[in-house]
């Protein structure tokens, strides 16, 4: 030990830190253990475990998630999946299968789909996620291979589905997404008929569904309801009273949240009863997601404003920026009128800026007037940008103006404009914000991806001047994030 004194060589070394021994029971795992260890992972993952360990090279055929899906069918054509599903299938000993997710061609094997099928839910599976998008034509599901209760997620995608009305199976299904699949009204009547413990259903662009009909009165669980618009929808008709969450998204001249009386048309003939509509407004309806392209028609008010009467018991509210446009000044025995609603229980809303839309800052300023007790908003404006045109500079903006002087938001604290730009119209709406939102806490303005602004010691002094003049609310902080730079405060 060169260079250390004999006394420091005497005294006492501190013992090492102890690390951590592997022992040799630790390999030798019961394999019950083993068989629930490995059912957490996808099959494929498994299968490679078992090629690089001769101690897990069998696990596989305990496995109990049988994924299947888009990832494991990259690179390997319907031949070879069908292969490595049929010798699956046929070496799997496990006592139970808890889900099944196939992504799949079926064309001209059908039969082979059908056996795996049947085969996970003769082992008890609680979620199917069958996926045959591929195919020319969809694949069509005889009943009896779902005629099992332990089914409780069940996911369908280009399939074709018979249910017949009080099914012995089927009625411990908590969730069901149909996408792309025939739903015609005997279909939904069926599921609400049986699926008494429903809680989930979710419809995204199916055919046949020309008059949907939601019947859950007495369904007491059913909580979220998804409809993605297909082209042959055209009115959706719902009971339900649990209904917390429900998420749209197709035109906006579809909806009606409470039912117009059938009118005549100038031909004799009877319209349709309004696409959209509630038996009233659902008093538990908490979360609502409205997601509407521009509309090349003029919308009704009388339609408008009951869609709005049933959205009065709403928390949290997410629209595109076309939804306010449908709320917009429109005239009425020749003078501009603004439509009258009230959304006392909004506390969150969430503003999603459509590219083509034509919405200004007194269409947004008109919405939160309306909203009293709001809380948080979030606008994202992502590459939009305010095209503020004649009705804007000779109406519009003035009545802007006066509700920026007028108007108190009393609840407001947190305000987010996301793809900010610097434009004109959004200092407008900065500075309604701040003078408006008298317990404002924060207000972050992020920047586009593509903005390139650079923040020089004069830029942001002027800013900062402006900002802080026009805040109500003292303790209000002003924070501008950009990807590439450090976050500035004003406050």
């Amino acid at each position: 030990m060169t260079g250390l004194s004999s006394e420091t060589q005497k005294l006492p070394l501190s013992p090492a830190p102890k690390r951590f021994k592997r022992h040799r029971s630790q390999k030798h795992l019961p394999y019950d253990v083993v068989e629930i260890i490995f059912s957490y992972l996808p099959i494929y993952k498994v299968m490679r475990l078992g090629t690089a360990s001769m101690r897990f090279r069998n696990s596989w055929v305990m496995n109990r998630k049988l994924h299947f899906d888009k990832d494991f069918a990259k690179g390997r054509g319907p031949v070879e999946i069908a292969r490595i599903l049929d010798n699956v299938f046929r070496q799997h000993s496990g006592s139970k299968i808890d889900s099944f997710r196939l992504y799949f061609n079926h064309d001209s094997v059908e039969s082979k789909a059908e056996n795996w099928i049947r085969n996970s839910v003769e082992k008890g599976v609680e979620e199917l996620d069958l996926d045959f998008g591929q195919g020319k034509e969809p694949f069509k599901i005889a009943f009896d291979l779902l005629d099992f209760e332990s089914i409780r997620v069940l996911k369908l995608t280009f399939c074709e589905l018979n249910l017949p009305l009080k099914p012995k199976g089927l009625c411990s299904l908590s969730t069901l997404v149909l996408n792309k699949t025939p739903a015609p009204n005997s279909l939904i009547q069926a599921v609400f008929a049986n699926c008494l413990l429903l809680e989930n259903l979710e419809l995204r662009h199916c055919t046949n569904v020309y008059h949907l009909k939601i019947s859950a009165g007495k369904l007491k669980r059913f909580k979220e309801l998804k409809v993605v618009e297909g082209n042959d929808l055209f009115s959706v008709h719902i009971v339900a009273p649990s209904l917390v969450s429900f998420f749209y998204r197709g035109h906006f001249s579809k909806l009606n949240l409470y039912g117009l009386p059938a009118q005549l048309n100038l031909s004799g003939g009877r319209l349709a009863p309004a696409p959209l509509k509630f038996n009233g407004p659902p008093a538990q309806l908490k979360h609502v997601i409205l997601c509407c392209p521009p509309e090349k028609i003029c919308l009704e008010t009388a339609r408008t404003k009951i869609l709005m009467s049933n959205l009065v018991h709403v928390t949290y509210l997410t629209v595109t920026s076309t939804f306010l446009e449908g709320l917009s000044q429109k005239y009425e025995n020749g003078d501009l009128r603004a439509m009258e609603f009230s959304l006392g229980n909004l506390k969150e809303l969430t503003l999603i800026m459509a590219p083509t839309s034509f919405c200004n800052p007194f269409d947004i300023s008109s919405f939160i007037r309306n909203c009293p007790c709001l809380e948080n908003i979030v606008i994202d404006m992502g590459s939009f940008s305010f095209r503020c045109g004649y009705y804007w500079e000779f109406h519009a903006k003035k009545k802007f103006q006066e509700d920026s002087r007028q108007l108190k938001l009393e609840f407001l604290k947190y305000v987010t404009l996301k793809g900010f730009k610097f434009e004109n119209p959004e200092l407008q709406l900065v500075r309604f914000f701040l003078e408006t939102a008298i317990i404002l806490e924060n207000l972050d303005l992020i920047t586009s991806k593509n903005h390139l602004l650079q923040f020089g010691h004069v830029v942001a002094q002027v800013y900062k001047h402006c900002f802080l003049e026009w805040r109500a609310s003292p303790k209000a902080k002003i924070v501008f994030l950009n990807e590439k730079d450090s976050p500035i405060q004003f406050s």
